[in-house]
């Protein structure tokens, strides 16, 4: 959490709130977030001499908010980016004013456009998360490339070319953010869910109308999420503040113990890939 819905509401929002902005490098209150894009891992290492204030946007004028799966970037006009890995607890906030007694912000900028003054905040209380400056589109196509196919554009064939052969459960394949990036646990199985695929089928053992299924279930979770402002259950929110609704609309996650809404059977619980796994024994058959 968040993952690519949340992100994707984020994005929306800076998008509409900050493009034509320039941004001032307020304060750095932990120079460990910024990661190193040459690390395959994004690995934090702190500003140091080779990282200077230009390389987090103080002093460019942003024009795109773009995201590939869990990952936000920020674009300016010069060429420079800044990835944004929310991690587990990370959140972009836009301010009119700053909160002293507010904790666990790491980041601040100051944007300013020829309508209004805001500051952009990255705060994460858990810092799991981190930002990746990058110099050039270069090198933020060359860090995504390491990605798998965007979850919300996921097509069959994508699917079909991801689980050929694999001999691993099919939740732990969507999980694996080299293969398909954007999903974690609360949207795999609410995919499979829909899909009535059990999430320890073997991958590799899915058939055609089954890849065709489950594609299109991603896709419309993803949507049914994005539309309704994404999940909030701890730290989520959107920039302006806002809460997502989605978890409202969960079917099995969150849910063992629980009926089934479509049969009445007990949701049940399993770990798999290392992740608490809620799923229907009846509607999603092994």
């Amino acid at each position: 959490m968040p993952e690519l819905p949340e992100v994707e509401c984020i994005r929306l929002c800076l998008q509409r709130e900050c493009v034509g902005s320039t941004a001032t490098l307020h304060k750095l209150a932990r120079e460990d977030i910024v990661g190193s894009i040459q690390s395959p891992r994004g690995n934090r290492v702190g500003v140091g001499p080779k990282t200077p204030k230009i390389s987090l946007l103080d002093g460019a004028t942003l024009v795109e908010f773009e995201r590939k799966g869990k990952q936000l970037a920020f674009k300016a006009a010069c060429g420079r980016s800044l990835i944004v890995r929310l991690g587990m607890s990370g959140q972009v906030l836009l301010v009119n004013e700053i909160d002293l007694e507010m904790k666990h912000v790491h980041a601040v900028w100051l944007l300013k456009s020829a309508k209004k003054s805001q500051y952009l905040l990255f705060r994460d209380p858990r810092r799991f998360g981190s930002i990746l400056p990058c110099e050039n589109t270069e090198e933020l196509n060359n860090h995504w490339y390491r990605l798998g196919p965007d979850a919300l554009t996921l097509s069959p064939l994508d699917l079909s070319r991801i689980a050929k052969n694999r001999p691993i459960a099919v939740k732990a394949l969507l999980l694996n953010q080299a293969k398909v990036c954007g999903l974690g646990n609360i949207y795999v199985d609410e995919s499979l869910f829909m899909a009535k695929i059990h999430p320890k089928k073997t991958s590799g053992n899915l058939n055609k109308k089954q890849i065709q299924i489950l594609a299109l279930c991603i896709r419309k979770i993803l949507t049914y999420s994005i539309k309704a402002g994404g999940t909030t259950l701890r730290d989520y929110c959107v920039p302006d503040g806002s809460f997502g609704s989605f978890q409202k609309n969960h079917l099995v996650y969150g849910r063992q113990g629980l009926l089934c809404t479509l049969c009445q059977s007990v949701i049940l619980g399993d770990v798999i890939a290392g992740r608490t796994t809620a799923f229907c024994p009846t509607c999603q058959i092994l």
